[in-house]
């Protein structure tokens, strides 16, 4: 199990992370793998609870639709997390249990992202889309469509392309 832990799960750098897809390998698995992964995964991120939850753990387990994984995304919520990061959990709970309260949480999020327009704006916003957009959501995409003509040339693009528009310009 740590062989496979460390092949879904590798190192939290650029060098390690850009462009990775946990998800064909985790298809792989067995059954009995993804419940030992499941667990591995809980506690290892319950370990590293004094710092920022790594988000490819918390995506890994919403993609396994853990549900004992979900008192734990619940507590993450009430602490005070990067945006990103908590729109991560607000998704995550959302693709586990379809919990409409999530969109909310979600929603905030962006308006806290525009709130604060710092030097990650950009980076921040155009990460939100593709979260966001998970939740199929008429009111949700709504908020995405506002972006499709924002002065800010990659915000635009990147909310063309998560509303799934065919040209981009």
């Amino acid at each position: 199990m740590d062989r496979i832990l460390r092949e879904i799960i590798p190192p939290a750098d650029y060098q390690h992370r850009n462009g990775f897809n946990n998800i064909p390998l985790i298809d792989k698995l067995t059954d009995d793998e993804k419940i030992q992964l499941e667990n591995a995964l809980i506690s290892k991120l319950t370990f590293e609870s004094d710092r920022e939850p790594d988000s490819l753990i918390i995506e890994t387990l919403a993609y396994l639709k853990s549900q004992k994984f979900l008192p734990i995304l619940r507590q993450l919520l009430e602490k005070n997390l990067y945006e990103i990061t908590e729109l991560i959990v607000a998704t995550s709970i959302y693709e586990i249990n379809r919990d409409n309260d999530m969109i909310d949480i979600a929603i905030n999020v962006v308006k806290k992202i525009e709130q604060k327009k710092g030097y990650y704006y950009v980076y921040k916003l155009t990460s939100a889309f593709y979260y966001l957009i998970k939740f199929e959501n008429a009111e949700v995409n709504s908020i995405i469509e506002k972006y499709t003509n924002h002065r800010e040339y990659l915000v635009a693009c990147n909310a063309k392309r998560v509303l799934g528009y065919t040209e981009i310009r």
